[in-house]
């Protein structure tokens, strides 16, 4: 009985995957379906747009020399050029940016349109296990794909990300909320949504998260110390690290309190609520 219902887990995954799988259609093809029919001399502006939301929501990240990203579900490798983009913007070119994907031949058209232009890699996974060494990339990303995972998977991922993410990098992915749905029923009703899943059809399977579930499952589930989430639309942000961000080299703890009373009048220590809440509420210190 256990086999059996692991088979029946694994070909879920597997018919979630296998629409992005099809070895014989073209990139044109691959690119419409990936990024919604945007024409393709838009998709570079399209992904250096995901980039700077993820900036944008998480001001804080920050990056060693060199730093080592790993991109889960690249596609066909415009958001790995945006980020590569971002890191030289900053004057901080990466060691390098990984694609990591379940999909085979998507892996081999990312390869192929990628080649020569930075420095990228790819690696080919099971769905469950990532193929790195604890402790051994500085942020992992992933834009516009967990979504069309099934959620035990997701929730697997999140253990892994967690397993090789540096004690001082950063986790940051996007995921569609349940706002999502009222829109998502114009193009896939529901009913139909929830036929193909439980069928194995193949094609783009849908899931939808809310911040509660998300708040529970990373920070109890997981085990995750600091956990960021931002609602934008009907997309969720989330972004998570283990240790607490540095102090800035400015704070100054009595500031803190004049311009937080409600910290004052909580008892609470300036510093530590700061790197605990103060940073992810966009709190002044000066």
């Amino acid at each position: 009985m256990e086999n059996a219902s692991m088979n029946a887990a694994n070909a879920s995954l597997a018919a979630a995957a296998a629409t992005w799988n099809d070895p014989h259609e073209s990139l044109e093809s691959i690119n419409a379906r990936i990024h919604d029919g945007v024409p393709e001399d838009r998709l570079a502006a399209r992904a250096d747009g995901y980039i700077r939301a993820m900036v944008d929501h998480f001001p804080y990240l920050r990056f060693p020399p060199r730093p080592v990203c790993l991109e889960i579900g690249p596609g066909t490798g415009y958001i790995m050029e945006a980020l590569h983009r971002e890191l030289r913007r900053r004057t901080n070119p990466p060691a390098w940016i990984g694609g990591l994907d379940i999909a085979e031949n998507m892996l081999v058209r990312a390869k192929s349109r990628l080649a020569g232009k930075g420095p990228f890699r790819f690696l080919h996974y099971d769905g469950m296990s990532i193929p790195l060494p604890d402790a051994s990339v500085d942020l992992v990303f992933s834009v516009a794909t967990l979504p069309f995972i099934p959620k035990p998977y997701v929730y697997n991922l999140f253990f892994e990300m967690r397993r090789i993410v540096k004690p001082d990098g950063f986790v940051a992915f996007q995921l569609l909320s349940f706002k999502h749905l009222p829109e998502q029923e114009t193009h896939s009703p529901w009913r139909e949504e929830i036929r193909r899943q439980i069928g194995l059809a193949e094609g783009h399977w849908h899931h939808f998260y809310a911040r509660e579930e998300l708040e529970t499952v990373l920070k109890t589930g997981t085990g995750i110390p600091f956990v960021d989430l931002r609602e934008s639309g009907s997309a969720i942000w989330v972004c998570f690290h283990e240790e607490p961000l540095p102090l800035p080299k400015d704070f100054d703890p009595g500031c803190y309190l004049d311009l937080n009373p409600d910290v004052r009048e909580g008892g609470a220590d300036p510093a530590r609520h700061w790197q605990e809440y103060g940073y992810k509420e966009g709190r002044k210190w000066r």
